[in-house]
């Protein structure tokens, strides 16, 4: 008997059983009106994150210890492998990550519990005992169908080791982000089924949901962005977007969020837009859902899926139950999810705001039938038929630029419209300089109508976005007599969400330019060549100097064979760069690339080896990317945006507990 095993899964199962009472304590307690079974329900939630926590920290411990008689410990870890790459073990394979999605997923519940739940007294019973179900399900998975402490049939002396591509620095950090944004998507569900269940369908659920969604907005977006960066330093295709199936199963949760987060502005302001915000949640986290299925269903090829097993179908009948149980709620509420008011005008924030989220939804519809398409393909024409990245590029262009054109309309536009001489005063300035940066442009080499249109419009939003900073901050220092600098921290400092919200709009027009550059003028070129030979890259001479080895002899790594290149221009030495590939013990047919890249504010040389013969004659690919490191400066300043408005959303349920009427309905 191993010792360890059975705490972790004894964990579990209890974490299962606190789960169920969670539910069965919510329900009674509402029913009954009794505060003790409330409480206790409460109480069950933590005691799940507990619970949860504990055999996240035993499956940690036989990790360090190399405890090879549990099967996971033995599929994703070797006795070579650093500590750090340990931690990448803890949820690689299918029962790891399966193991830390319900590990956040509680802790999410735990915090939630903690921190709204006693604040909404409406709904507080039901969203306990949504919370209890959803954590049910997870765990039932985890524990019968992708343990992570299943024994071994034969203990082994060693690991296997990670897989190859996993053995890298980004794995620490892109998988915790992914995962933990994919989970955090039930928090916001959770506020909606209770708002549907309570029948509190005003605007009090959607303030408490705010926080928490922008919360899951930003480490869903980080998460994609560190999977952008590690695919494009790690994988060596000269890209950070594949379209690849699994990539588009993290993206999709994000896009109906980032419409939700836009939308529910106006159910605030205007008391409309209450059936499309709850199905914006709703769906959100049945997306996520989507995306555990995909992962581990095999229903598509992905190099990031986990092989097929039983828990596929489980997640594809959860999913189908989510959505059914979406679909029965807000069709039992709909008589009572009408709109308090009509649009004034077409040409308002409010309209543009509605059609944003269009957007999102438009992009996300697009890219799951792009992800289906081969299964829906197979049935109906017994052939499976794969989309590739020119199907994604063509059909999602015009929705981004789309995109671009609404953010600039809708930082112009006023809420509830104007009049026609309003809107050309407002649109005058913002209409002369986008002309001017395509005409500018155009002059520049930009003659591609897509990129022209599209990095014009980019260069609207920055204009306009500060001409609003500009504004607000002129109003306060004439207020206060504050410097400029004093001025503008005031802005944030008075309404950070507004403010913050600007700056994610600068972030996107920002990592718009880094796209278009790194895409539509990328240069490719690729070259065998022997010791001492040289080759031209855009205005770059190449010489391929030596085939160097070394051997690291850790996390499983036999072999790493580096191509050494000198890079000069016009004569001058620009940089030494070393691409190569890396061969590993325990996976001899899986080697990986070692990306070389040389980054400046105007390009990204980006270049790998395919491989080498006995004589040393080597294949090497180049790439130039021009504008590529705008990409990630982009999304750092979409990043701090985002933290900006969320720095004030968690002072704010507080305010919002005491807007709840007397004779609110008791939990």
């Amino acid at each position: 008997m191993n010792l360890v095993a059975t705490l972790g899964a004894s964990a579990l199962l209890t974490a299962l059983a606190a789960s169920i009472v969670a539910t069965v304590t919510a329900a009674a307690g509402h029913r009954l009106r009794s505060r003790a079974l409330l409480l206790a329900s409460r109480r069950s939630i933590h005691a799940a994150a507990l619970l949860t926590s504990g055999a996240v920290v035993a499956l940690a411990y036989a990790l360090l210890t190399n405890d090879f008689s549990i099967a996971h410990v033995a599929s994703v870890s070797s006795r070579n492998m650093q500590v750090a790459m340990k931690w990448a073990s803890l949820y690689s394979g299918q029962p790891g990550s399966l193991l830390f999605w319900t590990w956040t997923m509680s802790l999410f519940m735990a915090a939630f519990t903690s921190i709204t739940v006693p604040r909404i007294p409406w709904g507080a019973a039901h969203a306990v005992a949504t919370m209890g179900i959803v954590l049910s399900m997870f765990l039932v998975a985890l524990i019968f169908f992708a343990s992570p402490f299943q024994l071994s049939l034969v203990t082994p002396p060693d690991g296997q080791g990670l897989n190859p591509l996993l053995v890298d620095p980004g794995m620490l950090i892109h998988p915790p982000f992914l995962l933990t944004g994919l989970v955090s998507t039930s928090i916001p569900f959770t506020l909606g089924a209770a708002a549907l269940m309570s029948g509190r369908l005003d605007a009090a659920w959607v303030r408490h949901a705010r926080g928490w969604a922008l919360a899951s907005f930003l480490v869903l977006s980080i998460g994609n962005f560190l999977g952008g960066w590690w695919a494009y330093t790690v994988l060596g295709w000269g890209g950070y977007w594949g379209w690849d199936p699994v990539e588009n199963s993290a993206i999709l949760p994000l896009l109906p969020m980032i419409a939700f987060l836009h939308t529910l502005i106006v159910q605030e302001r205007r008391g409309m837009l209450k059936t499309w915000n709850l199905v914006l949640v709703l769906a959100s986290f049945a997306l996520a859902v989507f995306g555990t299925f995909n992962v581990r269903s095999g229903l598509v090829a992905s190099v990031h899926s986990f092989a097929q097993s039983e828990v596929g179908p489980y997640f594809l009948v959860l999913m189908g139950l989510t959505v059914l149980v979406s679909i029965v709620l807000i069709g039992w509420r709909l008589p009572r999810l009408h709109a308090e008011a009509d649009f004034d005008a077409l040409a308002s924030r409010e309209a543009g705001l509605i059609l944003n989220s269009y957007l999102m939804i438009a992009l996300a519809l697009v890219i799951l039938g792009g992800t289906l398409f081969p299964v829906f393909s197979e049935l109906l024409r017994g052939v499976r038929v794969t989309v590739g990245p020119p199907f994604y590029n063509e059909v999602t262009a015009p929705i981004f630029v789309l995109t671009l054109l609404l953010i600039v309309a809708g930082t112009v536009l006023p809420w509830r419209g104007g009049s026609m001489q309003h809107h050309v005063r407002r649109f005058r300035v913002p209409v002369v300089v986008a002309l001017a940066a395509w005409i500018a442009l155009g002059a520049l080499g930009m003659h591609a109508p897509a990129a022209l249109l599209a990095t014009g419009l980019c260069v609207t939003i920055g204009y306009v976005t500060f001409r609003e900073y500009f504004i607000a901050s002129r109003g306060l220092r004439a207020a206060r007599g504050s410097s400029w600098p004093g001025a503008l921290a005031g802005v944030f400092g008075r309404d950070p969400r507004r403010a913050g919200g600007y700056l994610v709009h600068i972030g996107v027009a920002i990592m718009a330019v880094g796209v278009i550059g790194s895409t539509v003028y990328q240069v490719q070129t690729r070259h065998v060549v022997s010791p001492g030979d040289t080759f031209d890259v855009s205005g770059y001479t190449f010489r391929y100097d030596d085939l160097v080895a070394r051997r690291p002899g850790i996390n499983g790594i036999e072999v790493e064979g580096l191509t050494r290149l000198e890079v000069t221009r016009n004569g001058r030495a620009v940089t030494t760069l070393e691409p190569g590939r890396r061969f590993f013990s325990n996976f001899p047919d899986q080697p990986t690339a070692i990306v070389a890249l040389d980054s400046s504010f105007t390009r990204d040389l980006y270049v790998f080896t395919q491989g080498w013969d006995e004589n040393k004659k080597a294949e090497i690919q180049v790439f130039v990317n021009p504008l590529a490191q705008w990409l990630w400066i982009g999304g750092s300043i979409y990043t701090l945006g985002g933290l900006l408005a969320f720095g004030v959303l968690r002072r704010e349920p507080a305010r919002v507990a005491a807007t709840v009427p007397a004779d609110a309905e008791p939990a």
